[in-house]
């Protein structure tokens, strides 16, 4: 499958960038049925690094912060990378616990969705990982670092997931969205952004960066709604259907998130 263009930003693991506490989510509540103690212990590492973070610095504006950032330093960016990568292997390790006795087969709405929000969700952890390195607003900062925390362990339960079926984690074929009988190429998918947006987003710096990040994901997250909320009402397997809904629940509650930051900041976008 032609993948989402990544970042190669050398400036990307910055040690010095700062973000605020992440807001609760109950977006790592489960990435599947039945998943609560691995939804509590996703949790609990991210208060661990916090609390191991805390008194590190606490940069940015705070901006618009309200409610969000509870006045402590956050976790700093080679700590929210990090955590990332323990929340996709906790991600990992739940979907070892997925079992069925008949697994979705390949042309199922439960393998198409789980392969193309994977596709979806990794272009989402590079756009958070550019804003994080380079965006200046404690709040959008805090936004982005939430997206790399929930959507690496989703990633992680996905393709474990996948697996114990029997499937690859990645479509064979350059196309997505046939589950839904709307058959796309890759490229077109909805809500991603493109290469030369990317690119835009890898040169922002500042409050250039906060604004076209809240754009894009803003937009992002919009094309990965169409897709969770057809897997919510058309999945066979009760584990796909709830992590979908939740997915839609979130990113729909994100973007009203956006849409308000956006104002206060001034922005010049339509969210």
């Amino acid at each position: 499958m032609v993948g989402v263009k990544q970042t190669t930003d050398p400036d990307i693991a910055d040690p010095d960038v700062v973000d605020p506490d992440i807001a609760d989510r109950d977006a790592a509540e489960g990435g599947a049925a039945g998943h609560d103690d691995a939804s509590e212990a996703a949790e609990g590492a991210a208060g661990d690094l916090a609390g191991d973070d805390a008194g590190d610095g606490g940069g940015g504006d705070g901006e618009g912060d309200e409610g969000r950032s509870g006045g402590g330093a956050g976790l700093s960016w080679g700590r929210a990378l990090a955590l990332a990568a323990a929340l996709a292997f906790l991600g990992f390790a739940v979907g070892v616990l997925v079992s069925d006795d008949d697994p979705p087969g390949e042309g199922s709405v439960d393998v198409g969705f789980y392969r193309d929000m994977i596709l979806h969700h990794e272009q989402a952890l590079s756009m958070a990982s550019l804003e994080l390195a380079h965006g200046e607003n404690q709040t959008v900062r805090g936004y982005a670092r939430e997206v790399l925390t929930f959507q690496s362990f989703e990633i992680g339960v996905m393709r474990q997931t996948l697996e114990g079926w029997g499937h690859a984690p990645s479509s064979p074929s350059d196309e997505v969205m046939a589950w839904m009988d709307m058959p796309t190429p890759a490229d077109d998918m909805p809500g991603l952004a493109s290469d030369a947006e990317m690119d835009e987003l890898a040169d922002a710096r500042g409050r250039a960066s906060d604004e076209l990040f809240l754009e894009l994901m803003a937009r992002h997250h919009r094309g990965g709604l169409h897709m969770a909320e057809y897997a919510a009402e058309h999945a066979d397997d009760e584990g796909v259907r709830e992590l979908a809904a939740r997915m839609a629940r979130n990113q729909t509650q994100e973007i009203s998130e956006y849409r308000i930051t956006a104002r206060d900041l001034g922005f010049d976008i339509e969210i």
